[in-house]
């Protein structure tokens, strides 16, 4: 019985190798083939940052003086990769980065097959696999100077590895979960909610806290956000967990319902402007309440999954291929929510799947709703949708299967 079994998981090897080779030639090739306009927002803002950080010593984002307005897990990287490959003149050290990152990308597609691996079947996790190897969205941001592709790495990362403790609960997964939720969140805030799914699945699996293991966990998160929090303390005198005053602008601009240009900004305190988004709410709550229950529950979850967030990409393609990819951006998304939900009552995989998901969209939830965010929650239903397939292929071969039987 072992020797099929051991074919079997060569052949899922194979398949996992040529999805990453597959991956890995799709970025490169529109990396080292794609025109490049000057940076300009967040680009240019973390590339400022990085080299300011790196001639002046000071962190500091969108400013000459300190702040905390963004995490430091992505500048650092900048900070370390403009330092060995320079940055005078500026092209040839961004596209070394961007050759990088094509590499880099690769960590987030292996986990993803790994978790599907765990979760349901290595066959589960190929699919899901391939799903992100030609995602454009994925594909596209290999070439921009951007968090999404070391988040979506640390990420999955992050998410394979609360799936190993709800299995299987040993210490040390809690500690490198610790390790790699900091990461993340050094990268991007907004993944810290994620951090109580895993002890949430155990409570209900065992009926008590495991607090040696929260322990555990939260020394390790602790041990690598000290530099940051010591960085603000010594700087700002007060304690700063994560980023301060960064979040106002988003979350302010997720309270004009349906974009139609009721916020007046040019009244508004830029350092007022979360305050401004609460007062908003509250308002619109009090004067139109169906109108701003249905923009943050139906209204913000069409915007989010409506449209990609590919640049340029699908413009550069074949019509043809554009379209697939296109098409498949739907077929992910409306199988992904349509199963994630119903299947999350029955099977505990999708359970974990249904409850991070529902955790990581209530967070963007709150601010403006834009086709950016939803990076970090196709995997879910990339891996949601892969399933399905897989237990549609499985119940075709069983019809097949008892149709034979009947006919011979």
């Amino acid at each position: 019985m072992k020797r099929p079994d051991t074919r079997r998981s060569i052949w899922y090897t194979y398949g996992i190798l040529a999805i990453l080779l597959l991956a890995l030639g799709l970025r490169l090739s529109y990396v080292l083939t794609a025109s490049y306009p000057p940076l300009v927002w967040d680009q240019l803002e973390y590339t400022k940052l990085a080299i300011q950080w790196l001639e002046k010593g000071i962190y500091a984002y969108r400013d000459t003086e300190p702040n905390t307005l963004v995490t430091p897990g992505w500048p650092a990287m900048l900070y370390v990769m403009y330092g060995l490959f320079g940055y005078d003149p500026l092209e040839p050290a961004l596209m070394k980065i961007r050759i990088f990152l094509c590499f880099f990308s690769l960590i987030a597609i292996w986990f993803l097959y790994k978790l599907g691996e765990r979760l349901f079947h290595p066959a589960t996790g190929l699919i899901a696999a391939l799903f992100a190897a030609v995602y454009p969205s994925y594909v596209w941001s290999a070439s921009t100077i951007l968090t999404e592709v070391p988040f979506l790495s640390f990420f999955l990362a992050l998410l394979y590895m609360q799936v190993r403790i709800i299995q299987e609960n040993r210490t040390r997964d809690h500690f490198i979960m610790g390790l790699l939720l900091a990461a993340t969140v050094l990268i991007r805030p907004n993944t810290l909610p994620l951090a109580v799914v895993p002890y949430l699945f155990l409570w209900v699996r065992h009926r008590r806290l495991f607090l040696r293991e929260i322990v555990t966990g939260a020394g390790a998160f602790a041990l690598l956000m000290l530099p940051w929090w010591i960085r603000n303390a010594v700087t700002f005198h007060a304690f700063i967990p994560v980023a301060k005053g960064e979040a106002g602008n988003p979350f302010l601009g997720g309270t004009d319902p349906y974009f139609r240009g009721t916020i007046d900004w040019d009244r508004i305190d830029e350092h007022d402007q979360f305050n401004e988004g609460v007062r908003r709410i509250k308002q619109g709550l009090r004067d139109d309440p169906w109108l701003w229950i249905g923009w943050f529950t139906i209204g913000k979850f069409k915007v989010f999954f409506q449209t990609l967030w590919v640049g340029p990409y699908l413009l550069e393609m074949p019509k043809w291929y554009a379209w697939v990819l296109n098409k498949l951006h739907f077929v992910i998304v409306y199988i992904g929510f349509a199963t994630i939900p119903i299947l999350g009552f029955f099977h505990r995989s999708y359970a974990y799947l249904l409850v991070s998901l529902a955790l990581f969209y209530s967070v963007h939830a709150v601010f403006i709703p834009v086709d950016r965010y939803l990076y970090g929650m196709l995997p879910f239903l990339m891996l949601a949708t892969a399933q399905l397939a897989v237990m549609t292929l499985r119940l075709l071969g069983r019809l097949a299967k008892h149709r034979r039987a009947a006919l011979s």
